[in-house]
Parts: structure tokens; C-alpha cells; sequence
């Protein structure tokens, strides 16, 4: 990957990404501030249960990797595609970080190698279930919602300070994605060989 910083906007969410690479994930160094004139819910965890105490807590690493037909492999917190083998009566959405008009939030994103396809809703699955594919690009992706939406509601999670649980009122509801395209040279990826869904419900702009 490129490890020169990169820049997109949309929606008001003004996002640099500069990533790198460790000996055990790929880094994702990334700032987003709100340049718009309304508060933002910028996606920054997903909640998380433990086995044996069932206490919930949130997990700021939980991320989505998707490979998409054109070899782009989209990386980043947003609402991944739901299973489409079952139904999720009350689907868990990412926990979100309320940011102010002028304000910023800076996080790390870290995925773990080897790089492969992955999801809040899906396990991980043993290495023979994977097959290798060639990555052209990467897209770096952090999802939000603007506050002031009809139909949205969104409240302090109480296991999580600082974070919001967002929970919309209205169907179907549409959240924003601000991504940017990293060039790569030489990345592989381990594909599923699940019925492992890929494609992206449409993004309503911010």
C-alpha cells in the first residue's frame, strides 16, 4: 500500500487515511472530522458479548473486509451486507461516535494478516474454506449517519462511554459511506467460499 495520506469527503465527513503495515495487520491511521453545519454519527465499534459472563462491551477493531467484483477490497467500519442464509431480527449496528461540526476523531484501525474477507456477522472460517485472489485496490471506508435524519434515534450506550447506539425508526434506512482508494502492489486476499454476501446496500448522501 501507498503510505501517503489520503483524503475524501462526502457528506460533510472529511476522511485522511495514511496506512501501513506491521508484522502481524495491516494499520489504518485515519481522521475524521465533520465539515458540515450538523452534528455527525461517525460508525467507530461494534458491540461485542462475552461468552462467559455475557457482559457487552464495544470492539473498536471489529471491521468489514469485502472483496467486490472489480478486485477492490473494501476495508473499514460500516454496516457490512446482513446473511442472506438466515434472518436477524434485531441486527446489531456499529456503535457511534457523536462528532460536532468542526470536530475530529482519530482512531487505528488494525487488521489482522493474513489479509482475508470478514465480517461483524460472519465467523471466521478454517483456512481450506478460503481461496487465494488477487487485490487491485483497496478502499478505506468509514460509514455515518447525520444526526438530524428523519427516523433516526440515537442514544449513549450505557457499556460504552463515549459511544452512541443508533436505531433507526424507519424502513428501509440509508446510512452515508465516506471511502478512498489506496492503491496496492502485490496484495492477496483470502476469499471466502461461503454464501458470504458482497454487495453493499445503496448509500444515501450525508
Amino acid at each position: 500500500m501507498s503510505a501517503d495520506a489520503a483524503t475524501f469527503r462526502q457528506g460533510g465527513l472529511h476522511l485522511q487515511c495514511l496506512p501501513n503495515k506491521v508484522p502481524d495487520a495491516f494499520v489504518f491511521a485515519y481522521r475524521a472530522e465533520n465539515q458540515s453545519a450538523a452534528p455527525i454519527y461517525v460508525m467507530d465499534a461494534m458491540p461485542q458479548v462475552d461468552r462467559g459472563t455475557r457482559a457487552v462491551s464495544a470492539n473498536p477493531q471489529a471491521a468489514a473486509v469485502i472483496l467486490r467484483e472489480d478486485g477492490i477490497a473494501l476495508v473499514g467500519k460500516f454496516i457490512a451486507p446482513l446473511p442472506q442464509d438466515r434472518i436477524l431480527l434485531a441486527p446489531d449496528l456499529p456503535l457511534c461516535t457523536l462528532v460536532q461540526p468542526g470536530e475530529a476523531i482519530e482512531r487505528e484501525l488494525l487488521i489482522p494478516l493474513p489479509f482475508a474477507e470478514a465480517s461483524p456477522f460472519f465467523p471466521d472460517l478454517q483456512l481450506r474454506d478460503y481461496a487465494m485472489a488477487e487485490v487491485s485496490a483497496i478502499a478505506f471506508a468509514i460509514g455515518f449517519f447525520v444526526a438530524a435524519t428523519p427516523g433516526l434515534y440515537g442514544a449513549p450506550a450505557a457499556y460504552a462511554p463515549g459511544l452512541h447506539v443508533i436505531s433507526p425508526t424507519i424502513a428501509p434506512f440509508m446510512a452515508g459511506l465516506a471511502l478512498r482508494t489506496l492503491p496496492v502492489k502485490k496484495l492477496e486476499i483470502l476469499k471466502r467460499s461461503d454464501a458470504f454476501p458482497r454487495e453493499l446496500r445503496a448509500h444515501a448522501p450525508g
